[in-house]
């Protein structure tokens, strides 16, 4: 993985290679200090941007991405319906409604309580 992975993989290479800040890196693209940048698919800063996401089709730089719920056993003792809600959300996000959450809550300053209500009334799993 890295830059030489993905020159070898997609025949391509860089005058210069800057590393940075994940919150600097967008600032920089945004006055065109740097042309191109990593980033996660559902990154808020791609859509506050307009930036273009490529796909990597060779898997140089990471797997395919799906985020997965992570708590507490004594948390699912404690509350055990909590599984089955979490599993009607499995397969339903798709990179683009995560990218525009985070967009709501990380550009706009939404509260993320209420945009996730907003999100699952709207996929109707929630009244």
């Amino acid at each position: 993985m890295g830059i030489e992975a993905f020159k070898k993989a997609y025949q391509f290479s860089f005058d210069d290679v800057v590393t940075m800040e994940p919150k600097l890196r967008y600032r920089a693209i945004q006055k065109g200090d740097i042309n191109l940048v990593d980033a996660y698919s559902t990154d808020s800063e791609l859509r506050q941007y307009k930036l273009k996401v490529l796909d990597d089709d060779q898997h140089v730089f990471f797997p395919p991405y799906q985020g997965a719920p992570l708590l507490r056993q004594e948390t699912l003792t404690e509350f055990p319906e909590i599984e089955t809600s979490l599993n009607k959300l499995a397969g339903q996000i798709t990179d683009d409604e995560m990218r525009e959450m985070n967009y709501e809550v990380n550009v706009k300053e939404k509260d993320a309580f209420q945009v996730a209500k907003a999100y699952l009334k709207k996929k109707k799993l929630l009244q």
